[in-house]
């Protein structure tokens, strides 16, 4: 009799101690999702001898007043979608591509491809001009599309 008391009591017990954990963790504030970087356009114009490792084609649709219209007008629109433009970095040597990695998550950037030392990544237009001044990038540029016929 005593032992079923005992086994009642624990058993009711690890049942308080479960229904605790449960409202502890359903009323804890929920901390707010990383925000994503909004496209912002850039401040004052832009000048190629600022970007020099930068196609001028992607500053002309970084400084457009409505990118997605200009993207459409100049044949990127497969490059860039909701956002995001479509460009290969080529890194200055393989030794760094981890580096670059790392800086392409940062911002944001996800990665869809990779041959010797070029990445190809989709990046939010307001990064890439962020990604331009990285030390260890050569060149950033739209990927090449093969022309019909």
């Amino acid at each position: 009799m005593q032992r079923s008391w005992v086994l009642y009591l624990l058993w009711a017990l690890t049942l308080a101690v479960v229904a605790w954990a449960i409202w502890y963790i359903a009323s804890s504030p929920r901390p707010e999702p990383p925000a994503t970087p909004t496209y912002s356009r850039p401040t004052g114009p832009l000048h190629p001898e600022d970007y020099p490792k930068l196609e001028e084609r992607i500053l002309s649709l970084i400084a457009a007043p409505d990118p997605a219209l200009f993207a459409k007008e100049n044949g990127l629109e497969k490059d860039f979608k909701d956002g995001k433009l479509l460009v290969v970095i080529e890194a200055q040597s393989t030794d760094v591509l981890e580096e670059l990695r790392w800086a392409i998550e940062a911002l944001d950037g996800t990665l869809e491809g990779e041959f010797e030392r070029s990445l190809q990544v989709r990046l939010p237009l307001a990064m890439v001009l962020k990604l331009a001044k990285h030390p260890h990038i050569e060149f950033i540029r739209l990927p090449v599309r093969p022309e019909p016929g």
